[in-house]
Order: C-alpha cells, then sequence, then structure tokens
C-alpha cells in the first residue's frame, strides 16, 4: 500500500493513542489493523478522512474469506454488534473495537458480545423466540416443517433450562453470563458467532506482518 510519509505519522499517532487506552494490541500491532481497515475499505489511507465506513455487504464478505462465518443472521448480528452508531458503515473506531473480541478478547467481552449478536430486538433479554430464530438454522436435513418447529422447539428448552434462573421465560446477560462461566461451550449456544482458535491465529499471522515502512 502507497503511503505518505504524513500518512506513516497519522497511523502511527492513532496507533500510540489507542494502545495507551486499550492494551489488548501492542502499538505495531494496532498499526497492522489500521492499514487491514483501509485495505478493506478499498480507500487510500489518511485516518481520519474516509467518508463512511465498511459497508454490511464488504463486511459480510470478509467475515465469510477471513473467519469461516457466513450464517446470514449470524453475519447480520455481527454487523450489528459492530456497528455501534447504527449508520449502516463501519467506522476505524467500530472496526477495532470489533477486531478487540474477535482476536484478543476476554471471556467477559465475549460473553456480553454473544449475547448482543443473540438480542435481535436489543431489549437486553433472550426470548424463546430469539433462540428459535437461530437454533432453526442448526438441523441438518430439511425434515417436514411442523416436525423442524417442533425439534427446535425442543432444542430451545435446553439452553433454556441451563440459563433461565429465575424461571421467568427470558434469559439476562447477567444468567447467560453464570451460565457461561460455568460451561464454557454455552458462549455461542445459539450458533458460531466468533472465529475458532485456529482462523483467529491465521488471521492474526497474516495481518501482523503488514508494517509501515
Amino acid at each position: 500500500m502507497d503511503l505518505t510519509a504524513m500518512n506513516k505519522r497519522r497511523i502511527r499517532e492513532l496507533a500510540k493513542t489507542i494502545t495507551e487506552k486499550d492494551k489488548h494490541f501492542k502499538k505495531k500491532e494496532t498499526e497492522s489493523l489500521i492499514l487491514e481497515f483501509y485495505e478493506l475499505l478499498g480507500q487510500k489511507v489518511k485516518p481520519g478522512t474516509e467518508e463512511h465506513g465498511v459497508d454490511r455487504l464488504k463486511f459480510k464478505v470478509y467475515l465469510h474469506d477471513m473467519f469461516r462465518l457466513s450464517k446470514e443472521k449470524m453475519t447480520d448480528g455481527i454487523f450489528r454488534v459492530f456497528d455501534k452508531d447504527r449508520d449502516g458503515f463501519l467506522s476505524l473506531e467500530e472496526w477495532l473495537k470489533g477486531m478487540t473480541v474477535f482476536l484478543r478478547g476476554t471471556l467477559e467481552e465475549k460473553i456480553k458480545y454473544a449475547f448482543s449478536v443473540y438480542d435481535l430486538n436489543e431489549d437486553g433479554e433472550m426470548s424463546r423466540e430469539e433462540m428459535f430464530y437461530f437454533l432453526k438454522d442448526t438441523l441438518p436435513g430439511l425434515p417436514p416443517e411442523e416436525n423442524l418447529e417442533e425439534a427446535v422447539k425442543f432444542l430451545v428448552e435446553i439452553p433454556m433450562k441451563r440459563m433461565d434462573t429465575n424461571k421467568d421465560g427470558l434469559v439476562s446477560l447477567e444468567e447467560f453470563e453464570a451460565a457461561v462461566k460455568k460451561e464454557n461451550l454455552l458462549l455461542e449456544a445459539f450458533g458460531p458467532c466468533l472465529p475458532d482458535t485456529m482462523t483467529t491465529r491465521k488471521f492474526q499471522q497474516r495481518v501482523f506482518q503488514k508494517r509501515l515502512e
């Protein structure tokens, strides 16, 4: 990527500011992620001047190609969580915050992220309907619709029993967090919304090779 001396300086300054506030990445790694953002954006690197950001379609293709996340319901949810200001584009700041959870997130950060993906209407609780929405695509084969719905409803009851400790028919963030900390596999109980370990490692090996000359 062709960079002017001015833009290199801006990236270094921006990366320094970010790493002073957030210790998930080293300064050089943050610089690499900034470069990756502008490559994805398809725009010359000039921090602070991007008009919009990465749009939904481009990001969903990227999730498929880089992280093997391709289920439309899930990638829509991931974009929604990354896009904090709901303007339909991912800014550099939103991109970096999302990548922090993807690549170096703590268990607590991943729990909050996964819950936000599954909480479709963003009311702070997961309902049976929301669980059904995601789990409906997880059953192999295509049984008759009536049988499929009954099977999914049965599947919903399994995590519901483990998570809904106050028996109100809803799962709060606190209940989800307690269940996941007790049994980590429940983190992605309603479908993969995070890259697996091998994919994450390969991504970091590729991206962190990008360096400002």
